[in-house]
């Protein structure tokens, strides 16, 4: 509170110079102080004097300290001196609210003539009364308030800024995530086509094997195109380095032993062969059909093998057999009758 006292002929201003004398005479390098208005109570221009000189004194003493004021010259003194520096309280510039926002390394305007048209004061008088303060100090007032107002505006900028960054950067996140998808899709396409263009390679060179063997018959021809067509896309892959176990085998009966047994069963084995030869035989026998005359639109297929086409043109000993998507030039003796032309 305020301590003046007319019974000790005390001013408010002399009770704060006692204070100070006492700050004095204590202060010094572990001194830590905290004042509330510093100089005022008196004259601003005699005041603020005594202020910046007291301020001085217990910079060069080395003490730390914070102090709230008003006044211009202090906050001057503040900048000049490598280790003072101010700070304000930061005000809405609309509304001149507080923000309760403590911004560092700048002096605050004390929005005197703003609060004045706040709260109601004429704006003739505010103008007057601009006129009656220094020009200097006018200007310096009006320099703070104006770097306020800049630094107000950068900060909502930054923060704008900031904003539209981040949406740039989950956007960017984001099409990094499609393209990832996309890129994914396209390999499993190639996969797949791949695949589908190996499918119709084999079915091709499965095809031409089988037109090869339905025009000559001959099935060893057959089984090494088959044999060979696996061989050489097996050679394709690649096999597995597997480190096949070393088996031992031992011999369960020794050479004599083997030929005796041999022996004794070769009977057995021979009649077994002449069985399965008078088997096949009778097979091929009655595997064999009168050759009956063929005629156009007759249903046959080759001795050798299951298709069934239909006789289109007979020319000389030869037939041309139409099996739907595609035609053959096949020998008649090769060819065997399935089922009579209906047509009369």
């Amino acid at each position: 509170g305020d301590h003046q006292s007319i019974e000790n002929h005390l001013s408010t201003y002399s009770y704060r110079l006692k204070n100070m004398r006492h700050f004095l005479r204590k202060c010094q390098a572990e001194t830590l102080f905290l004042i509330d208005e510093f100089g005022s109570g008196s004259d601003p221009e005699l005041g603020g004097a005594l202020a910046e000189t007291f301020l001085e004194e217990f910079y060069h003493r080395g003490a730390f300290g914070m102090i709230t004021t008003h006044y211009a010259n202090l906050k001057m003194l503040a900048n000049e001196l490598p280790h003072m520096a101010n700070a304000n309280m930061v005000f809405d510039q609309q509304s001149l609210e507080p923000t309760f926002q403590l911004r560092l390394g700048e002096a605050g305007s004390s929005y005197t003539f703003e609060v004045a048209q706040k709260n109601g004061i004429p704006f003739g008088l505010i103008n007057r009364a601009k006129k009656k303060v220094e020009k200097g100090k006018l200007r310096f007032d009006k320099t703070i308030l104006s770097l306020q107002k800049e630094r107000s505006k950068y900060e909502s900028e930054t923060e704008k800024l900031k904003k539209e960054s981040e949406g740039q950067r989950d956007l960017s996140k984001k099409n990094e995530e499609i393209q990832i998808k996309i890129q994914d899709k396209l390999e499993r396409y190639q996969e797949l086509y791949d695949t589908h263009q190996k499918t119709i390679y084999l079915g091709n060179k499965v095809s031409e094997i089988a037109d090869k063997y339905f025009q000559n018959g001959k099935r060893k021809e057959l089984t090494a195109a088959l044999i060979r067509l696996v061989e050489i896309e097996n050679s394709k892959k690649k096999k597995p380095e597997i480190e096949s176990p070393k088996i031992k085998v031992k011999p369960t009966k020794k050479p004599i032993e083997q030929t005796a047994i041999i022996k004794e069963i070769e009977p057995e084995l021979e009649k077994i062969r002449q069985k399965k030869k008078e088997k096949k035989h009778k097979e091929k026998s009655e595997a064999v059909k009168p050759d009956l005359p063929k005629n156009i639109g007759d249903r046959v297929r080759l001795l050798s093998g299951k298709a069934i086409g239909t006789i289109d043109k007979i020319e000389k000993h030869k037939a041309i057999v139409n099996y739907g998507t595609f035609t053959t030039n096949v020998n008649l003796d090769q060819l065997e009758l399935v089922e009579k032309s209906k047509a009369k």
